[in-house]
């Protein structure tokens, strides 16, 4: 018989945070492989819709997500998909990290792992979203278009960056790259409220656990275990 439960939060980010762990819950005692920033990205997309009736069903084994709404909708799927494109503005984004273009981090995760994001309009309004995996997540980096970085790997092998050893604005870097694809430092002083000096600090930190790509100098960049290391901070 399916599992139906109701999730209460005081507020937004209570709700978000319920809600994640709920499904994260299932996920783990079904011994699914979903990635979990894809799922988070996904009920933090409801944000976008006002939280109106939100339904979040766990199917196939929890091998697929299905996160529907009765808000607003969307009108360009394919656009919303795009990274860095967001139609969040401030109460939204005081909610969620980063700047509020979640879908292209699930849909980019979906697609290391051999699955599929799709967005529909929910029947009667509103828009339905799904990530579906065929099996368990492989993520292959060439993918994602990052550069393989061996000297990188190596320092991980021998010592993997934990959740606990960065600070927040460490955090919040690496959930606004994944969201943007890459990024220049005025972005993100501007977008993480951080001043250029403490920006320096957290992407020199990040670069020698291995996190970013130090060979572009362009812009910032995750390197495969930057976007790996997302799991680890998916709830907290």
């Amino acid at each position: 018989m399916p599992k139906v439960e109701e999730v209460q939060g005081s507020g937004p980010a209570e709700l978000i945070h319920r809600l994640c762990t709920a499904v994260e819950t299932v996920i783990r005692e079904q011994g699914s492989d979903l990635p979990q920033p894809a799922v988070k990205a996904l009920i933090e997309n409801l944000v976008h819709a006002r939280f109106q009736s939100p339904t979040v069903s766990v199917l196939d084994r929890a091998r697929t997500v299905r996160v529907a709404d009765r808000g607003p909708g969307i009108s360009d799927k394919q656009l919303a998909l795009l990274p860095g494109y967001s139609t969040a503005g401030e109460p939204e984004r005081m909610v969620i990290a980063g700047v509020g273009s979640g879908l292209a981090v699930a849909a980019r995760q979906a697609e290391v792992g051999g699955g599929r994001l799709e967005i529909s309009d929910n029947l009667g309004g509103g828009t339905v979203v799904t990530l579906a995996m065929n099996g368990s997540v492989t993520r292959n980096p060439q993918i994602l278009g990052e550069p393989l970085l061996a000297a990188a790997h190596k320092r991980l092998e021998r010592r993997a960056a934990k959740p606990s050893e960065l600070s927040d604005n460490g955090k919040r870097v690496l959930l606004l790259l994944a969201e943007l694809g890459g990024t220049g430092l005025t972005t993100i002083c501007d977008e993480l409220r951080i001043t250029p000096d403490a920006a320096h600090s957290e992407l020199d930190s990040l670069r020698r656990l291995g996190l970013l790509d130090p060979a572009d100098q362009r812009q910032v960049v995750l390197t495969s275990a930057g976007l790996n290391y997302l799991d680890g901070i998916f709830v907290e």
